[in-house]
């Protein structure tokens, strides 16, 4: 059995890696923002460059996690679908969390809660995406029952 070698499959096995490397940044991003960020209640007009690299990076990830499921969808390969579609799911619902923390003072700790686990969703799915594209195809193994050739 040999690896489909379609552009999309090819270009999903390269930008797997780049989402969980993008969400690795935007996980300590995230935390800087966290840290270093004024007193409670601080909202999105705050000038943090944190939080204005933790914005932009969560904008790259929505874009970037649409066009797996995009190529995804393309090469008809359906766990990897699912695994696109978990990143983007996480990475859209934590974007949207994560707005609705910033909008509303004082910072609601369930978007806060929401943001972490949807976070965790698209970790999940970037790192099963990025395994399942960067392991070796096998061919399964004979069945044991097979009569042996002569």
């Amino acid at each position: 059995m040999t690896r489909d070698a379609s552009w999309p499959s090819q270009a999903i096995r390269y930008l797997a890696p780049i989402l969980l490397l993008l969400l690795v940044a935007e996980y300590f991003l995230g935390l800087w923002v966290n840290l270093y960020a004024p007193a409670p209640g601080f909202t999105s007009s705050t000038q943090l460059p944190a939080l204005i690299g933790h914005y932009d990076i969560g904008y790259l990830l929505g874009l970037l996690a649409l066009v797996a499921v995009i190529f995804t969808a393309l090469s008809r390969h359906v766990p990897h679908i699912v695994l696109a579609v978990l990143v983007l799911v996480g990475v859209a619902v934590a974007g949207i969390a994560g707005g609705d923390f910033v909008r509303t003072s004082p910072n609601p700790s369930g978007a806060s809660l929401l943001m972490g686990a949807m976070f965790l969703v698209a970790l999940i799915g970037a790192l099963g995406l990025t395994a399942m594209t960067w392991m070796p195809m096998r061919a399964a193994p004979p069945s044991p029952m097979a009569p042996a050739s002569n």
